[in-house]
């Protein structure tokens, strides 16, 4: 991935998998709770978890705390990954992708150019991959400005 990165700005993202309740109990989750989130949060259409500056490098390190596999995918752009846990890829994770498999207890950091704007009244979205997840609040808004 050369020439990529140009003074990239980290930017942490924590995949999660947490039991506690979460906005208006809409979880058909465990026991009736809901069961996944990012960065500690549930999904909220009023919150905006992430802003972004346009034109900007970020890497974002994703990390997964939980016993399951989250396809973490997010909208407006591409990514590259740099690594896993610190670790060399394989061949075939080289290259632009715009879904990452992050394994249990596993932490992958990603590249990414934001240059396609979203505001406020229209953000983009970073989630998880697994309808069930995304649906019980795995997902948050980032805008780009």
């Amino acid at each position: 991935m050369q020439g990529a990165v140009a003074n990239p700005k980290p930017s942490p993202m924590e995949a999660t998998c947490s039991l506690a309740p979460g906005p208006g109990g809409m979880s058909t989750g465990l026991h009736g709770l809901d069961m996944f989130s990012i960065n500690h949060q549930y999904m909220d259409i009023w919150v905006i978890n992430q802003r972004v500056q346009r034109g900007a490098t970020e890497i974002w390190e994703i990390g997964n705390d939980g016993h399951m596999l989250h396809p973490f995918h997010f909208h407006g752009t591409s990514f590259q990954i740099l690594d896993r846990g610190g670790f060399p890829l394989p061949d075939q994770e080289r290259g632009w992708k715009d879904v990452v498999l992050v394994r249990p207890f596993e932490k992958v950091r990603v590249v990414a150019r934001f240059d396609q704007p979203a505001g406020d009244d229209h953000p983009f979205m970073y989630h998880c991959h697994i309808l069930e997840h995304e649906d019980n609040g795995m997902m948050g808004q980032f805008t780009v400005s």
